[in-house]
């Protein structure tokens, strides 16, 4: 007995059931690619008392130039103190900058330095939160900027600052509203002026309208009639 034929509905039907499949398997496979390229992009390190670093996603043995390196390249990483399992991400990169990259201390200003010695930790939590979120984010789009300008003139040397000076532009006005003010002197007074000594001319038109005023003074006397006095009854 011969196999039923397929018709046009069913072959055209298995074709479409055939490409969703093929699209799930593909977006599945494209996600599973994602998942491993993060994975591999996020380091989990353990750091012991004689300052050897351990990587435990790829299990060796890390120096602190190649956590440098990882950084660069754009890896996530997570420091962990073998002994406390505390989280020291933040010492680690730290100790990265003062002993690997000393030059971009240069880029803090020093009155930014000092204040931050001084404040006490929840502050320095606080400022670091409220300005330097912004600043981070501001100085990224300085940097796509530099490298849209390079790829414009094929590699000729950009226009902008160098991120030193952009960095201290940045960062010079918040230093200086941290650091305190000097009281302020109160202005000196101004002398006061010398009284002016009266010139010959003024003094004797003085004397003159003194003596007039006198005369006046007389002439008016003179006129007044006498009082007559009254007859006693």
């Amino acid at each position: 007995m011969a196999a039923p034929a397929i018709t046009h509905w069913q072959f055209t039907s298995q074709r479409a059931l055939s490409f969703a499949c093929f699209v799930r398997l593909r977006k599945a496979g494209l996600d599973m690619g994602m998942q491993t390229e993060n994975a591999v992009k996020r380091l989990e390190i353990k750091k012991y008392p004689n300052r050897r670093y351990y990587d435990a996603t790829q299990s060796r043995h890390l120096t602190l130039e190649e956590i440098r390196d990882y950084v660069q390249q754009g890896y996530d990483l997570r420091v962990i103190d073998a002994k406390s399992s505390a989280d020291i991400t933040a010492q680690v990169l730290t100790q990265i900058i003062l002993e690997l990259d000393t030059a971009k201390l240069d880029s803090l200003p020093v009155p930014l330095l000092v204040r931050l010695i001084r404040m006490n930790d929840q502050l320095i939590k606080d400022f670091i939160e409220k300005y330097f979120d912004q600043a981070l984010k501001s100085f990224l789009d300085y940097q796509q900027q530099i490298e849209a300008q390079i790829r414009r003139t094929h590699g000729l040397p950009p226009l902008f600052p160098s991120v030193s000076a952009w960095t201290k532009a940045m960062l010079e006005p918040i230093a200086s509203a941290l650091s305190p003010r000097p009281p302020q002197s109160p202005e000196p007074l101004s002398p006061a002026p010398a009284p002016q000594a009266q010139s010959p001319d003024l003094h004797t038109l003085v004397q003159d309208l003194q003596r007039q005023v006198a005369q006046l003074n007389q002439r008016r006397a003179a006129k007044k009639p006498a009082r007559r006095r009254r007859k006693s009854r």
